[in-house]
């Protein structure tokens, strides 16, 4: 009688894991290429709120960053660069896990003039499973992901990578 029990108790736990795992992805949102961008609201340094679709019918690149991240600090001249020089796409940092203070510490000494949003909770990182960074994604001007990297990049390869993914 036990050998049959047990066998039965493993099958019922592997089925009640399983539609553990169906009920609680089946209502996330995913964020990869191909999907529509996750929509989201924050604010700057100066409280100015912003959102994702504020710059609908843009090329936008979004950078998730850490201050404490040395890949993130390694790829912000070219970052910069991209941001200052490319006019095709309007490139926003996402401050992941950063407080006010620190990234304006971080604009003050670097002399950084790009937008810098502050998700402060991680929120928005959490909705697009941003777990790394530097994490960059690429939305097109009808606001679906065309591209989705972690690492850092340079300004040439983001030029490329829009020009290659939203050309029309």
């Amino acid at each position: 009688m036990r050998k049959k029990i047990v066998p039965l108790i493993v099958l019922i736990t592997a089925i009640g894991f399983i539609g553990f795992l169906i009920n609680g992805l089946s209502g996330r949102a995913s964020a990869n290429p191909g999907d529509a961008a996750i929509e989201f609201e924050l604010t700057d340094i100066h409280d100015d709120t912003y959102q994702l679709s504020d710059f609908k019918g843009q090329t936008v690149v979004l950078n998730f960053f850490a201050t404490w991240c040395q890949p993130c600090i390694d790829e912000a001249p070219e970052l910069e660069a991209f941001g200052l020089e490319y006019e095709d796409a309007q490139l926003i940092i996402i401050a992941k896990g950063e407080s006010k203070k620190r990234i304006e510490k971080y604009i003050s000494d670097t002399g950084s003039q790009l937008l810098y949003l502050l998700d402060t909770q991680e929120k928005i990182s959490k909705e697009y499973s941003v777990i790394g960074q530097p994490e960059t994604i690429i939305i097109n001007k009808d606001g679906i992901i065309v591209e989705r990297f972690s690492g850092p990049t340079t300004k040439a390869r983001l030029i490329q990578l829009i020009e290659e993914k939203t050309s029309s």
